[in-house]
């Protein structure tokens, strides 16, 4: 059986290095992209068992990029790579598609296990992103105030545990 194909799609060649040496000792062929646009065209011709893709990327960024591959029917397992550690854009990326993602700093170790439970089959199943059916309605719904007292910071939150990240 061929390696597992992993994707790394960051704009910065040192993460892309430093993950690259985290998959060292899987059985894995690792392939860069140093941009989502790059990445989006070398899916077409060489599909990946799993993406690791940086949120915050010059041009098409880490959430746009999973939204498109979503919308194009492709839901290969996707972890992010982010300092953004906010609830709301962790549980915003969750809905949009991700399996899990990790800090920046990441301890390497950790990342190749996620990989791994992901190439396995042990990791959660993907879930499938669903375009909103008219996004002027969505729009105006979340600039629309509450309708009553009701608290704005309802919204469900993604825990560490829940993302798969561990440790």
């Amino acid at each position: 059986m061929p390696p597992k194909r992993i994707l790394v799609v960051d704009d910065v060649s040192v993460i892309r290095g430093f993950v690259k040496g985290a998959l060292k000792h899987l059985d894995v062929r690792v392939g860069e992209a140093s941009n989502a646009e790059q990445a989006l065209v070398m899916l077409e011709s060489m599909p990946a068992d799993v993406i690791i893709c940086d949120l915050n990327m010059p041009g098409l960024s880490g959430e746009a990029f999973v939204k498109a591959l979503r919308e194009r029917g492709d839901q290969t397992p996707i972890i992010m790579l982010t300092v953004e550690g906010n609830r709301n854009t962790v549980a915003k990326l969750m809905q949009v598609g991700i399996q899990g993602y990790m800090l920046k700093p990441f301890k390497p170790m950790i990342l190749a296990e996620r990989v791994q439970e992901l190439l396995d089959g042990t990791a959660p199943p993907v879930r499938p992103y669903e375009a909103p059916a008219n996004t002027a309605d969505t729009a105006a719904e979340a600039d629309a105030p509450p309708p009553d007292d009701t608290a704005v910071n309802d919204a469900p939150t993604a825990s560490a545990e829940s993302t798969g990240a561990r440790g």
